[in-house]
């Protein structure tokens, strides 16, 4: 009897389209900007925010905010801030960092080179190294360039975990409220269940709230119980709905920082895996300082470039090996009597995540296995039929036999293991 798997991939697309206000632009217009000041043309930080990462997003703000809001992709910041900072800028000839010490050393108050580019993003960074260089000398320590190199790059990694912080608070208040840990997000919570349930067809049911979702014991166990184990034992007295254990053959892939199980605080009924690491389960009321999820640049561009290899402490992969919290595998293994539909939804398919793609087609070889099926659900206004050309292809370069990898979209069409779908 062949037995069916299902390996779901998530895009932030999932979390936008369920009502969650998960995007980059989102967080810096609700968290970040002062928008009381902005009719009347003050571009400016709200008063409690402060940091390396935030004000250059403000720069970004400042010089592309009227074009279009690609200025607000993270991970194209930080990497494009890393190289302008750490290596030669190929626009300006300069090293920003090597300019700074140089500066700071003389006492002068800018570098000729910085100061007469109309580029302010570069300006702000220069003078953010400026400062930093300025403090560690005054301490009256003897250090190396290198040294200080080090300092500095240890000083923007941090300044990154701190953004990251911040990042995970305002999720988290946007899904549970901050003062009570019960009141979740209810209206998100079951449109991504609803989603999830349409995504991967293990339900033709529609939940209209959480309690639809989520099954409670009897009155008779509640009364048993003192009011103190009433609240420990949520967890334990709490359980996804009849229907969910239809999801135990399906694994999900996340490339968002929520998981919908965790949430709710019930044990997931699938492998639930998030590949740049998940929300934390602190109180951020009472001053969490810690976050799992990642920001960073992808591994893949470091290293086809060795003269970057010294950014791998701001690779999400780099990093993501010191988290244990993921599943040993999220992907099923198959054998003869057994086939998988890789299926995705909400993700952009850009290039800086084709390598985790690549890994994928490779460990069920798709171009030869009849039992690998790929399936691209989106919604309408999302349409995305060129990125998915592109990534298949993208993935026939790979191949061994370039003729193979040359017709690999018509094969699969062919084979009918290749689909584009349409839901609500």
């Amino acid at each position: 009897m062949m037995k069916y798997y299902q390996l779901l991939i998530l895009g932030n697309g999932f979390d936008v389209h369920c009502g969650l206000q998960s995007r980059y632009k989102d967080f810096f217009r609700n968290a970040l900007l002062d928008t009381i000041g902005e009719p009347f043309g003050l571009r400016q930080l709200r008063a409690s925010v402060s940091g390396f990462w935030e004000n250059l997003l403000l720069e970004y703000h400042k010089a592309y905010s009227d074009v279009d809001y690609k200025w607000c992709d993270i991970e194209t910041i930080i990497k494009n801030t890393l190289i302008s900072t750490f290596y030669i800028d190929k626009q300006m000839s300069i090293c920003v960092w090597k300019n700074a010490l140089q500066s700071t050393k003389s006492g002068s108050d800018s570098d000729d080179a910085t100061k007469t580019t109309r580029n302010s993003i570069i300006q702000y960074i220069y003078k953010y190294c400026m400062r930093f260089f300025y403090n560690v000398l005054s301490q009256q320590k003897a250090y190396s360039d290198d040294e200080l190199l080090q300092l500095l790059i240890a000083h923007i990694l941090q300044e990154l975990y701190n953004f990251e912080q911040r990042f995970c608070k305002y999720i988290k208040s946007n899904i549970v409220n901050p003062k009570n840990s019960k009141e979740l997000n209810e209206k998100y919570i079951v449109n991504a269940m609803n989603l999830l349930a349409t995504l991967t067809g293990f339900t033709d049911m529609r939940y209209e709230n959480i309690d639809d979702i989520i099954e409670q014991q009897d009155e008779e166990y509640w009364e048993q119980l003192s009011p103190t184990m009433r609240q420990s034992a949520w967890r334990e007295t709490h359980l996804l709905s009849q229907e969910y254990t239809n999801l135990h053959s399906t694994n999900i892939l996340s490339f968002n920082y929520t998981a919908l199980f965790d949430i709710l605080e019930v044990e997931s009924p699938c492998c639930y895996s998030n590949v740049h690491g998940k929300l934390c389960n602190k109180n951020c009321a009472t001053g969490c300082n810690s976050s799992s999820i990642i920001f960073g640049i992808d591994d893949g561009f470091i290293q086809s470039n060795d003269q970057y290899a010294g950014l791998r402490l701001f690779s999400k992969t780099y990093r993501k090996m010191f988290d244990t919290s993921s599943p040993i595998s999220i992907l099923p293994t198959l054998n003869e009597n057994s086939a998988i539909t890789i299926k995705f939804y909400g993700h952009s398919l850009n290039e800086a995540d084709y390598s985790y793609f690549q890994s994928i087609f490779d460990y069920y070889n798709l171009y030869s296995n009849d039992r690998v099926a790929l399936v691209f659900y989106y919604s309408k206004g999302y349409e995305q039929t060129d990125s998915i050309y592109r990534l298949i292809n993208s993935y026939g370069n790979t191949l061994t036999n370039k003729e193979q990898g040359k017709n690999l979209i018509h094969k699969l069409l062919l084979e009918n293991r290749l689909k584009i779908v349409e839901i609500d």
